[in-house]
């Protein structure tokens, strides 16, 4: 019979089975054919098969429950084996494949799947079947369905008892939807049962599908509670516990998962999730790997929900899946969560959370970390509050604290034994912080000063620019002394720090993209990784030029500092090598914080030479220091400047040198700012050197340099005024020279104005017969000439009278010169009038007026705002007047002439276009070949 397979039908009662055969032969004659051992002294083996057992049907969450149709899927086949013993034989008839009684329950051999993708089997063989050999027909009847039922074999006929089931296969994976079980739920129970076999306090199959109740209880780390029940193989309740944690931060949570039959909406069910232990704490075992560098809470806490119900979200293989909303499947649920740095500072912001299982929390959490790591690059979690992002060790002074607006953390998977993880209840993964949205208050307050402080409202609202930090990784692997105080870097690129002028004092421009933090000297420019070595090089720190005459980092608006600063180290925080930028968090008597303080140092080595313009003459000649102070009572933010720039010396287009001995600028809140200015040598170079030697002859002001200010800057003024000079023909009258250097506060550069005279008050010059006068004015600006302005007049004149004749003459002429900005303007005038007089009766007068200035045209009409050039334009007229007695007559003739500019026009000037040319060649006729 082995190989062979033997169905048995019978209509009356529903038995339907199949029955294979091993080490089973049939003997006998027909009528009495029995069943039994093949080899003698072995016992053979008969197995039942029975049609599917159990059904998966569609569960539906109860909060999002319809009564739409259900899917379902049928499970395979269950098998029963029975040993028939040697020296025994079975019947080979309905009733006797049907006598179970008689024959030992094997255990091998016997897979129910009387719960689909489940396969259970006995854990002993003292069991028995019982059931009827022969269908039964009640008094009214109705034949009853055949089924069988395990029970102990100690038990009488068809009384049952508990029965132990164990896990006999691994479990169906891929379920298609979701049922009362989920692939997860039925291995944990496949395994947990080998370690305590579930109990089955009734278990019948039969042709239309098992009826089962099914229990089980464990005090492992997965699953701790199963109960199962069904009718006809269809689920009627089904409760699941099972423990786990909630990673990134590692709660320890219960999920039941308890399924239900109802009459109007088939199975629902309802997933829900109770925290056990809402505040975490990273200590001892669970302690954060590198000193908790990577993570800077010490502790966190759920703060809601904490019991709940909820759905599953995205698998993560077989570890777990993210919590989603009971209300909304689909969606990830936020938790409220709270966490506290090593300072006290608690942070407030949610999360999802992602749902481990305990049998894997203690293992290869690989899939697990990558999950959140990916998580934490495509989401941000919205904070508030603030945190320390890199504390120091035994110290509770602030120097890395910031306004949270967002959080990513990911995991990291732990460096404990899984041993000591189990003992300590703790999952193999921790958080990681991945960066953090903050408002760097150091790059807010030197801005223009808010309106407001921080609203005592809202203390740990974020009110500036939010700025993407992450935790530098030299910081992390080895602390503050390994990165030399720097701690995080700017996402993705470094922050564009150009503070006004006036927040250094007045007599710098700082730009410099800020490309991380440090705990020492707060805003690190330039290359993290020269600034984590301890190397400050002025060049790279600092914004470098980015066009013609771009000097976004300059001293006086002139001077590029990096070129002018020492390089060297970084320093330790007293600003004396780069800048010291930090934020420090004031607090009442230990208390609250009740404000934030910004304040910024530098005191750097300055080269000792000629720049430029610009000539140092020691090398400790520059301090800048400002404090902003935000307060949390709401009240206005104020700031205290300081920038002084010692003992240095500038020079304008090599014409003028002015050497100061200092220039400071205080600011103190509520009182206009307080210019301290003192101005050593004033002299001439070049050109101009000679008028030093005039100084020499002539008496000193007596008030010296005049300063004055406003909002917009100082502006230091020096004139000489030159008395007037008479000798013989010879007068000067008017004469005065001027020098003023304005320094802006706005970040212009600095401008210097040279005159001689103005236009206002010319000076005078005459000599005999011959008499003029003008003014010059020169205006430089970062060494460059933007205005130069001259005008200059001279005439004669002569008169003769003879008693019977009379008559006069005179010449006047000018030119006026004015170049501002590369744009030019010429003008000039010749004017010559004469006159005769005979005896009253005849009169001559004769007027010549000759005008010149320059006008810009175009170079081609045809092209708009195209090129141009400079012409010059002549104007003269002539006007003769004659008197003779009675009779007058006047006449007047005038005459214009241009001279073009910048020589003859090119070909591209005559014909921009390919059109213009074909044009002029259509002009001509066309040309013929002789005859």
């Amino acid at each position: 019979m082995d190989g062979s397979t033997v169905t048995l039908l019978r209509r009356e009662d529903m038995v339907v089975l199949d029955f294979t055969f091993s080490n089973i032969s049939r003997s006998g004659t027909a009528g009495a054919v029995v069943l039994g051992p093949t080899t003698p002294g072995t016992a053979g083996t008969i197995t039942a098969h029975f049609p599917p057992q159990s059904v998966l049907e569609q569960a539906t969450l109860l909060a999002a429950a319809t009564e739409s149709t259900k899917r379902v899927r049928y499970s395979g086949e269950s098998t029963v084996a029975l040993r028939v013993l040697p020296g025994t034989t079975v019947p080979f008839t309905a009733e006797g494949l049907l006598s179970w009684a008689a024959l030992q329950a094997g255990q091998a051999g016997t897979v129910l799947e009387c719960v689909w993708g489940l396969f259970l089997g006995p854990a002993t063989a003292d069991l028995a079947w019982r059931h009827v050999t022969a269908p039964v027909t009640g008094s009214s009847g109705a034949t009853g369905i055949w089924h069988t039922r395990i029970a102990p074999a100690a038990t009488r006929p068809y009384e049952g008892g508990p029965v132990d089931l164990v896990g006999v296969a691994s479990p169906r994976v891929g379920q298609p939807f979701a049922g009362s079980l989920s692939d997860a739920h039925r291995d944990q129970i496949h395994r947990a049962s080998r370690l305590r076999s579930v109990t089955a306090n009734g278990l019948v199959l039969s042709a239309l599908g098992a009826h089962v109740d099914l229990a089980g209880d464990w005090d492992g780390p997965g699953i701790t509670l199963y109960r199962h029940r069904s009718t006809g193989g269809r689920d009627i309740f089904v409760n699941v516990v099972e423990r786990g944690f909630l990673l990134p931060f590692g709660f320890p949570v219960q999920v039941t998962t308890r399924t239900e039959r109802r009459l109007d909406l088939g199975l629902v069910q309802a997933i829900r999730l109770t925290v056990l232990k809402p505040e975490i704490s990273y200590e001892g075992v669970a302690a954060l790997p590198n000193g908790g560098r990577a993570f800077p809470f010490v502790r966190v806490r759920i703060d809601r929900p904490t019991d709940t119900e909820t759905a599953k979200g995205a698998d993560v293989q077989t570890l777990g899946y993210w919590v989603n909303r009971a209300d909304a499947p689909a969606s990830e649920l936020l938790f409220a969560l709270s966490a506290d740095d090593r300072l006290g500072h608690r942070v407030h912001f949610t999360a999802p959370l992602l749902f481990i299982r305990g049998d894997s929390a203690y293992g290869d959490l690989t899939a697990a970390v990558a999950a959140c790591e990916s998580k934490a690059n495509t989401l941000t979690l919205n904070a508030t509050g603030r945190l320390e992002l890199a504390p120091g060790s035994g110290t509770t002074e602030e120097k890395s604290t910031l306004d949270i607006a967002e959080l990513r953390v990911g995991a990291q998977r732990s460096q404990a034994t899984p041993a000591q993880l189990k003992a300590a209840g703790r999952p193999a993964a921790h958080p990681r912080l991945v960066s953090v949205g903050a408002r760097i208050p150091a790059l807010d307050a030197l801005a223009p000063p808010p309106a407001a402080g921080i609203s005592a409202a809202a203390p740990g609202a974020v009110t500036g620019t939010v700025h993407q930090l992450k935790l530098y990784d030299a910081y992390v692997t080895g602390g503050l002394t390994a990165s030399h105080q720097v701690y995080a870097s700017i996402l993705p690129k470094p922050a564009d720090f150009r503070p006004p002028p006036a927040s250094s004092g007045a007599v710098a421009a700082l730009a410099l993209p800020v490309s991380g933090l440090s705990a020492a000297s707060g805003l690190v420019g330039g290359k993290l990784d020269t600034a984590a070595t301890g190397k400050f090089d002025p060049s790279a720190y600092f914004s470098p030029p980015t066009g013609p005459g771009d000097l976004p980092t300059r001293l006086l608006g002139v001077i590029d500092l990096t070129k002018l600063v020492e390089p060297g180290a970084v320093g330790t925080g007293d600003g004396t090598g780069a800048p010291t930028i930090i934020t420090v968090v004031d607090h009442a008597g230990g208390g609250s914080p009740t404000a934030v303080r910004t304040e910024m140092i530098w005191r750097p080595k300055i080269k000792v030479m000629t720049l430029g313009p610009l000539t140092t003459t020691r090398a400790d000649s520059l301090d800048i220091r400002s404090v902003s102070v935000a307060r949390y009572d709401g009240s206005p933010a104020t700031a205290e400047v300081r920038g002084e720039l010692r003992d240095f010396k500038l020079s304008f287009a090599k014409i003028l040198s002015v050497g100061f001995r200092r220039i400071a600028f205080t600011g103190k809140p509520g009182t206009t700012p307080d210019l301290d200015v003192k101005i050593g040598d004033v002299g001439f170079d070049g050109d101009l050197r000679f008028l030093n030697k005039l100084r020499e002859f002539l008496p000193s002001p007596a008030n010296g340099p005049r300063v004055t200010a406003d909002p917009k800057g100082v502006e230091v003024g020096y004139g000489l005024a030159v008395p007037t000079v008479s000798a013989g023909v010879f007068l000067l009258q008017n004469l005065a020279l001027s020098i003023t250097v304005r320094l802006p506060f706005d970040g212009a550069p600095v401008r210097t104005t040279f005159a001689v005279s103005s236009r206002a008050h010319p000076f005078l010059l005459t000599v005999s017969l011959l008499g003029g006068g003008g003014y010059f004015s020169l205006t430089v600006e970062s060494g460059r000439v933007t205005v130069l302005e001259a005008q200059l007049e001279f005439g004669a004149a002569a008169a003769l009278d003879l008693g019977v004749a009379s008559g006069s003459v005179a010449i006047t002429a000018g030119v006026y010169l004015k170049l501002k900005d590369g744009a030019s303007l010429l003008e000039g005038f010749l004017r010559a009038v004469g006159a005769l007089d005979v005896l009253g009766i005849i009169s001559v007068s004769v007027e010549f007026y000759l005008s010149l200035k320059t006008i810009e045209v175009p170079k081609n009409p045809a092209i708009r705002n195209g090129p141009t050039r400079t012409d010059i334009v002549g104007t003269a007229s002539v006007t003769i007047r004659v008197r003779v007695a009675f009779f007058s007559q006047s006449v007047s003739m005038s005459l214009e002439r241009r001279f073009g500019g910048g020589g003859d026009p090119v070909y591209g000037d005559a014909f921009p276009t390919q059109s213009a040319w074909s044009e002029r060649c259509a002009a001509f006729a066309a040309l013929e070949d002789a005859p």
